[in-house]
């Protein structure tokens, strides 16, 4: 693989992560606004189902949007400013070698 197949290869990886991010992003702030919005509906409809109080709905929904949060970090966004600090640094540096096998 030569150096420009591999600096091809960063920036599709580098674009696909940073789309995956904001995609991510976008879906959790929706999520967000309809748990802040439509919160009385959501809790009547799943105390048809699942008697649970306010407070246990609450803590639950809390915690799967702070995971959420957690897994779109650790997975989307790490990896794309990984991507882009490797091709500034790797592709950029040492005379136009790219070092990344």
């Amino acid at each position: 693989m030569d150096i420009e197949e591999k600096k091809e290869k960063l920036a599709h990886m580098q674009k696909y992560f940073v789309k995956s991010f904001w995609f991510s992003f976008i879906l959790l702030l929706i999520a967000s606004f309809m748990c802040i919005f439509m919160h009385n509906s959501q809790v009547a409809f799943v105390n048809k189902y699942f008697p649970i109080s306010i407070e246990h709905f609450n803590m639950i929904v809390l915690l799967t949007l702070g995971i959420w949060k957690v897994l779109i970090i650790q997975f989307t966004l790490i990896p794309a400013l990984v991507l882009t600090c490797l091709k500034k640094c790797c592709c950029k540096g040492n005379g136009g070698s790219c070092e990344i096998k």
